[in-house]
């Protein structure tokens, strides 16, 4: 049996601390994703708009000006990130069993 080293409390609060981060990867993830999504359809979209128009909406910053192939090397980040963050709550999640 483990022996605790902090208090269980001391390990909620440890625990919940870790779960925002990995709630916080979750989102860039799927910001991520989406993000290509918009760029694929926008690709798309305005090759049929013409230059002008295209000019008109990146001065608005109404396009999302994703690159495909960085938003996939973040997600590719982000993921191994958030196994490493998941790795780790589940060690702190055995603490507080072993804390109880």
């Amino acid at each position: 049996m483990l022996v605790p080293v902090m208090s269980r409390i001391a390990l909620e609060l440890y625990a919940e601390r870790l779960a925002r981060h990995a709630e916080r990867l979750r989102d860039d993830l799927e910001g991520a994703r989406l993000r290509i999504e918009w760029g694929r359809l926008e690709q798309r979209l305005c090759d049929e708009l013409g230059t002008r128009d295209r000019a008109v909406l990146e001065a608005l910053g109404a396009l999302s000006g994703a690159e495909p192939q960085a938003e996939r090397r973040l997600l590719e980040r982000r993921l191994a990130q958030l196994a490493v963050v998941e790795r780790l709550q589940a060690l702190v999640e055995r603490e507080i069993e072993a804390a109880r």
